[in-house]
């Protein structure tokens, strides 16, 4: 496991969801793992269980079941282990389920300073720290920040869009963990060309960080996944952007527009496409 991946301990209750506990195990005397939970004001879904096993106590010579653990992968790619505190040390405490440790999706790239990896219902706070920012949205969302509500629905909608085998990731430091922004691949609904985009949160704009994560996901984009060709949509305005994509080699194909806006629109083709390849 890299350190991209390592668990952090949490150690904070949960609250499972009514009617999502595992009646099979209830069946048995041991308490069920919750299917669906809420952590941090957001529902989780198990995906699949990873292993379980019983943490052991003693009492003048009685041996007892103090914890029950399991481990599991969360719908959003997460790797949780929680326990139920079957007989709790501090007998003031009552019986519960707490999230023990959590650890982050495998990076999907890897760079020199940075990882791209899936967002998750864990980033919450970061992703709406991202779309909420004035100056960060200066160019998208036609520069208006996104509500709170906004911004989860367009995290559903981020996470919803793996199923394609791509999407934004979001853009981690190495060195530090901090989450600087988010940069990927799209369908776009309308033309169902790829997108390539990428978004910086201002306090990390002018450090190549941009260009680094994109220059990484045009070589995953055509080595890895295939794909022959590649789009940018870009506000006219956004030099910094154009900039960026025309590092990248991508050709402008002029004026275009995308949900009523006025956009500036290049394409990359696959180095197979551009020597005439299938």
């Amino acid at each position: 496991m890299n350190q991209a991946q390592r668990p952090a301990f949490i150690g904070e209750r949960i609250t499972p969801q009514t009617g999502s506990a595992d009646v099979a195990a209830m069946s048995h005397g041991e308490p069920g793992l919750p299917r669906a939970f809420h952590w941090r004001g957001h529902r989780f879904e198990v995906a699949r269980r990873l292993g379980s096993r019983r943490d052991l106590g003693q009492d003048r010579g009685d041996v007892y079941v103090r914890r029950h653990v399991h481990e599991f992968e969360t719908t959003d790619g997460l790797r949780m282990s929680v326990y139920f505190e079957r007989n709790p040390r501090d007998r003031s405490r009552s019986k519960a389920w707490w999230l023990y440790t959590i650890a982050f999706p495998t990076p999907v790239i890897t760079t020199q300073r940075l990882w791209l990896r899936r967002w998750t219902y864990a980033d919450r706070a970061d992703f709406t720290r991202m779309v909420s920012d004035a100056e960060t949205m200066r160019f998208l969302h036609d520069g208006i920040p996104l509500s709170t509500r906004q911004a989860d629905e367009a995290l559903d909608a981020t996470i919803a869009h793996y199923e394609l085998g791509y999407g934004d990731w979001a853009i981690v430091a190495r060195d530090d963990g901090a989450i600087l922004g988010e940069s990927g691949l799209t369908r776009l609904r309308e033309s169902g060309e790829v997108e390539l985009g990428y978004m910086l949160r201002s306090a990390f704009w002018g450090r190549g960080f941009a260009s680094e994560a994109a220059s990484a996901i045009v070589r995953y984009a055509f080595d890895e996944l295939e794909l022959g060709r590649l789009v940018s949509l870009i506000e006219p305005a956004n030099a910094a952007s154009v900039r960026i994509v025309e590092r990248l080699g991508m050709r402008p194909l002029g004026a275009t527009q995308h949900r009523g806006r006025r956009m500036l629109k290049y394409e990359l083709l696959a180095p197979s496409e551009r020597a005439g390849g299938v």
